[in-house]
């Protein structure tokens, strides 16, 4: 199967503490050169300095507009100039807000030399998906400290210190440092920035993800992911997800092969997804019970979330369609009822 250009999906979620005024994390992405570059920024107020609402915005906004306005071809250095002029804005805010500090992940992804190029400053943190497994390719920059009262004294529970992490990197400093890694993309199918609020909250993290960068829908996905977290929920939570997106794909001749019990083509999850989905409507417009069966039961095994609302419509479909089987019905509503996304 040859797949032709490639283009990329993103998506992003940011939920305020609700025991705080204002959203100290801050997220934002483009589109640079015609598609040819994804710029993506995550940043998280250090809530122990001022204004850390602003210190996030600041840096995300000062680092993309800086990019932008850079003509340099060494994408390597329009980053790290791009970088500085995010840790000057910081560091020149005055007025009440003056001090204030975040951390920072910046991602450019050249689409059309298949690099992608990433910084982490601080403990947010950079996923990458690849080969249908996420994984963490950024490095926490902390330290443990001990925790101290008002005299300056260490807190002691139970005759032990009282110990937290401490970052030891962030912009808003004049010893910030910047480290720019690059990775060709071949095999990397995504990327994902988070705050600690997020990926801090539970040990399935990489796992939940996971299921929602192979959603039919990233958003949603992303959404189900924070209504699985919210209940855990104790500071900002935020979360900006990338995707590759193939275009050209011969969704006709890759089901061919399929219900011709050919071997299924290389593609991830997300893209099998669609080519399954368009073939059990086709089943059930056709009224071809064997072919939707064999491709629900292609999802179960392949563990492959459709989405309750995608099944759902599947389900009205049979309606629309009067294609009364009581086997393909009993398949998609058991495709619902487990469907997380």
């Amino acid at each position: 199967m040859k797949y032709q250009r490639m283009k990329v999906e993103l998506s992003k979620q940011s939920y305020k503490d609700p025991e705080k005024n204002r959203n100290g994390d801050f997220c934002t992405f483009e589109l640079l050169e015609n598609g040819h570059l994804a710029v993506l920024a995550l940043a998280d107020g250090v809530g122990s300095s001022p204004c850390d609402w602003k210190a996030s915005m600041v840096s995300c906004q000062k680092f993309i507009e800086a990019f932008k306005a850079d003509t340099n071809e060494d994408i390597t250095e329009r980053f790290l100039q791009a970088l500085k002029a995010a840790n000057q804005e910081v560091l020149l805010t005055t007025d009440r807000c003056e001090g204030m500090k975040t951390t920072f992940c910046g991602v450019v992804w050249d689409i059309g030399k298949k690099k992608v190029h990433y910084t982490s400053i601080g403990d947010s943190r950079i996923y990458a998906f690849s080969n249908n497994k996420v994984s963490q390719i950024s490095t926490d920059e902390v330290k443990s400290v001990i925790l101290r009262k008002k005299d300056g004294k260490p807190m002691i529970v139970s005759g032990i210190a009282v110990t937290a992490e401490g970052i030891t990197n962030v912009m808003g400093s004049q010893q910030v440092s910047f480290g720019i890694e690059t990775k060709d993309t071949e095999g990397i199918d995504g990327m994902v920035l988070s705050t600690d609020g997020f990926h801090g909250l539970s040990t399935t993290f990489e796992e939940d993800i996971k299921e929602a960068l192979n959603a039919i829908s990233l958003e949603q996905g992303l959404m189900q992911v924070y209504q699985k977290y919210k209940d855990l929920q104790n500071d900002d939570m935020t979360i900006l997800a990338l995707r590759k997106v193939k275009e050209g794909n011969n969704y006709s001749e890759i089901l061919a092969t399929i219900l011709n019990n050919g071997p299924i083509p290389e593609m991830n999850n997300f893209e099998l997804s669609k080519v399954l989905l368009r073939g059990i409507e086709e089943g059930i417009q056709e009224q071809d019970a064997d072919k939707a069966s064999k491709l629900i039961a292609l999802c179960e095994t392949k563990r492959i979330d459709l989405g309750r609302e995608e099944t759902g419509n599947l389900i009205s479909l049979m309606f629309r369609v009067n294609f009364q089987n009581g086997g393909v019905y009993q398949k998609l509503m058991s495709l619902m009822r487990s469907s997380k996304a």
